[in-house]
């Protein structure tokens, strides 16, 4: 069994044809199980394309990403798609929430194509809107509730189906200091609960509490 639960080894993303663009240049990390990292360094110099690549929302151009011991770099788009609902959960700045549907049943759909029942489904999203301080919200459409509760509707979501990992992309960019606090309590009492989490952050605040701190800078990892 690997020491990590997320492993990249010489990973490249490169855009376009004629005009390359290199965004990541053989960038190899190890992170452990159970690890509170941030990725940071400025903007345009590849963070969350490092994010998308670990998360298999993106194929890299060389190198390999392993996930809890599957080199996930070559997989079906069906096996891919299995690894993601298993293993990872996702948080964006942006919520990405379902605007027509209440909070309860933007949690649910994360769960639609899994084999838990209506019921234990239900019951699931009622304990993780509990999880994040919104139980009386369950109801409520996306625009009847502050920036800080959508993002904390948006992490329980990601933890529908009890992934190991975490991958939050600027998850307070959009929010005041207040909320952006709000949330971080629970990111931490979720890291508490044994979730490997890996945040991009230009947060300084957010990554001073950071357990392994990876910077990126101009697409190579600053050491």
């Amino acid at each position: 069994m690997s020491d990590w639960i997320i492993e990249t080894k010489g990973l490249e993303k490169t855009y376009g044809n004629k005009v390359k663009t290199h965004a990541l240049k053989g960038v190899s990390v190890q992170i452990p199980p159970g690890a509170f990292c941030c990725i940071v360094g400025p903007s345009g110099h590849g963070k969350s394309t490092l994010l998308q690549l670990i998360g298999g929302l993106d194929t890299p151009t060389n190198g390999r990403v392993i996930i809890d011991g599957t080199d996930i770099s070559t997989l079906s788009d069906n096996a891919l798609s299995e690894i993601r609902g298993d293993k990872i959960g996702f948080v964006f700045q942006a919520f990405n929430l379902l605007e027509n549907l209440t909070a309860k049943e933007n949690i649910l759909t994360a769960m639609m194509f899994g084999k838990t029942s209506q019921r234990a489904a239900n019951d699931r999203a009622q304990e993780l809107l509990g999880m994040v301080g919104l139980s009386d919200k369950a109801d409520s459409k996306p625009f009847e509730l502050s920036g800080g509760q959508l993002q904390r509707v948006a992490i329980a979501r990601a933890l529908a189906n009890d992934p190991p990992i975490l991958l939050m992309d600027e998850p307070t960019g959009n929010l005041d200091s207040e909320s952006e606090e709000d949330v971080l309590e629970y990111v931490r009492d979720i890291h508490k609960a044994g979730k490997t989490i890996v945040i991009v952050t230009h947060s300084r605040d957010i990554a001073n509490k950071a357990e392994l701190l990876l910077e990126i800078r101009d697409g190579a990892l600053h050491v």
